[in-house]
């Protein structure tokens, strides 16, 4: 298993995981690849991608987003999605994109890695809770929805 950032080239692979990991979730994506192109590899990323492959093919991916910690005065990144491909399920890719996203936080002198996890995940919450992952107890997500 090779764990390593996307580039642009990767955009096409990328949105097809999206694409299946909205299924999985029972939603859809509304973002193209021309919209991934331009937000995570254009002048000014919004987010950054790994990418798991084994024998050369995509199997999965973490995206992220950077943070700032105003109260610890440091940064931190935030996982937004991640997605191992069924086939690809049990042989250490998620865990191989979690461990290579927590060295980029070790690197860039971060105090946290975050995540939200679906309440139904069950599957989920269990496997960030085996890397280490704890429930923030007391916080409750919340969004406004601008469109």
């Amino acid at each position: 298993m090779i764990v390593r950032l996307a580039q642009a080239a990767d955009v096409p692979a990328i949105h097809g995981l999206l694409t299946e990991l909205a299924a999985f979730e029972q939603g859809s994506v509304d973002a193209t690849p021309a919209d991934l192109a331009r937000d995570g590899f254009g002048p000014r990323p919004l987010f950054e991608v790994l990418l798991a492959e084994r024998d050369g093919q995509p199997v999965g991916m973490l995206i992220f987003l950077s943070l700032y910690s105003s109260w610890r005065g440091r940064p931190a990144l935030m996982i937004h999605d991640l997605f191992v491909r069924e086939a690809a399920r049990g042989l250490g890719a998620g865990k191989a994109l979690v461990t290579h996203l927590s060295a980029i936080a070790r690197e860039r002198g971060c105090c946290r890695v975050d995540v939200n996890v679906l309440d139904w995940n069950a599957r989920a919450r269990g496997f960030y809770e085996s890397l280490g992952f704890g429930h923030n107890e007391g916080w409750l997500g919340y969004r406004l929805p601008l469109s």
